[in-house]
């Protein structure tokens, strides 16, 4: 009894050991970002587009592309810009499933999001 507790411990130890290492050089492979986005909508129905950069020596370029991939807004911000907001205003946009891609220095952030039309109904009353 005494022997299968301890190889049970031992084989746990050495399950452990491999998860954590593993875990360690997944950690040292991943890249940090150059720059963070915010992305969500306001009250207005607008969205809003938050970009802060650790390095303000690059352009940016923010695109809204639809189902297809055509390419329905852009806009590139020029250097020098480290933090910046930008509302878009959707109401214009077809319903459907749209892109918002944020570039700088070769990096890209994208999010999704989807516009539909409400159904109104119809109501009979008789008095």
């Amino acid at each position: 009894m005494k022997n299968s507790f301890k190889n049970i411990a031992l084989a746990f130890a050495f399950v452990t050991s491999f998860a954590f290492a593993a875990n360690a050089e997944n950690k040292e492979t991943k890249k940090a970002s150059n720059f963070g986005t915010g992305v969500y909508i306001n009250k207005g129905g607008k969205i809003n587009v938050l970009v802060d950069k650790s390095d303000d020596n690059a352009a940016t370029t923010i695109l809204v592309k639809n189902e297809q991939g055509d390419v329905v807004y852009r806009e590139v911000v020029a250097k020098g810009n480290q933090k910046f907001g930008r509302q878009l205003n959707v109401t214009d946009l077809e319903a459907g499933k749209y892109e918002i891609d944020v570039t700088s220095k070769n990096e890209t952030q994208t999010k999704s999001f989807q516009l539909s039309d409400q159904k109104t109904e119809r109501v009979l009353t008789i008095k």
